[in-house]
């Protein structure tokens, strides 16, 4: 039976998430206050969890759910040219 590579959290991608989670969003801030203690219908999330080479905002393993909260981020130059 052939082994899946893995594509959550890739080792090099570690440091960066650590760097977003350490300065989230007030959006952010604001919705990982109400999901952090599974208030939202008892699911379990993550915040700057990594798929593959992307980092998503919040994502939760049991329903492959993604939650994505757009802000000025986007908007940055360096952002903009990977549209």
């Amino acid at each position: 039976m052939k082994r899946r590579k893995p594509i959550h959290d890739l080792p090099h991608l570690r440091n960066h998430r650590k760097s977003l989670r350490k300065n989230l969003t007030p959006a952010e801030a604001f919705l990982w206050n109400e999901l952090k203690t599974q208030k939202f219908h008892g699911l379990k999330f993550r915040r700057q969890h990594s798929i593959k080479n992307y980092i998503v905002d919040f994502y939760c393993a049991r329903y492959k759910l993604i939650i994505e909260l757009d802000g000025d981020y986007h908007d940055r130059p360096g952002q903009f040219k990977k549209r």
